[in-house]
């Protein structure tokens, strides 16, 4: 997109530009915070198994994030907004964009959850080594399952097919 003199003067950001500075910009945020947030989590997951799954949902997540700019750059373009109140009939558009958010948070407390499940058992025998390291613990293996149910919930619902229950089985309100 060629930016226009006036608003390079003006110091507006390409953000500003597509996104406004309104709630369209902050459903990108949001989401694209909860993906960094999952990027963040998987960092010190030891190399094996279930760090390579956790990476590809990753992958998966940031892929999302794509969509989720392109359609609020579209929602900016159809129902301008540069405060916090939703645009009446944008307001469909935000709750999916919104609840994306929510499912991505959702993928970032399970991909914790794997975390502590690969964590060493401190009472255990130090001879015995870590106790899941290579992501073979059946609470390691549940924890993954969750991760992939809730970035499958976050692709499937971008595309309009609805939104999954939450990892913790407790659904989304």
């Amino acid at each position: 997109m060629r930016r226009r003199l006036r608003d390079v003067l003006a110091g507006r950001s390409v953000d500003d530009l597509e996104l406004g500075t309104g709630v369209w910009r902050r459903a990108h945020d949001r989401f694209g915070r909860a993906v960094d947030r999952f990027h963040q989590v998987i960092e010190p997951v030891p190399p094996g198994a279930a760090r390579d799954h956790l990476e590809v949902a990753g992958t998966r997540l940031a892929a999302c994030l794509d969509e989720v700019r392109q359609r609020c750059t579209q929602a900016q373009a159809r129902w301008p907004s540069a405060a916090l109140e939703i645009p009446g009939a944008g307001s469909g558009e935000h709750a999916r964009l919104s609840k994306g958010a929510t499912v991505a948070a959702q993928a970032s407390q399970a991909a914790t959850m794997v975390r502590v499940a690969l964590r060493p058992d401190p009472a255990a025998d130090p001879a015995a080594g870590p106790a899941a390291s290579d992501g073979s613990s059946s609470e390691a293996d549940q924890r993954l399952a969750a991760v992939d149910r809730a970035v499958t919930g976050v692709e499937r619902g971008l595309a309009g097919g609805g939104w999954p229950a939450s990892p913790d089985g407790e659904g989304l309100r």
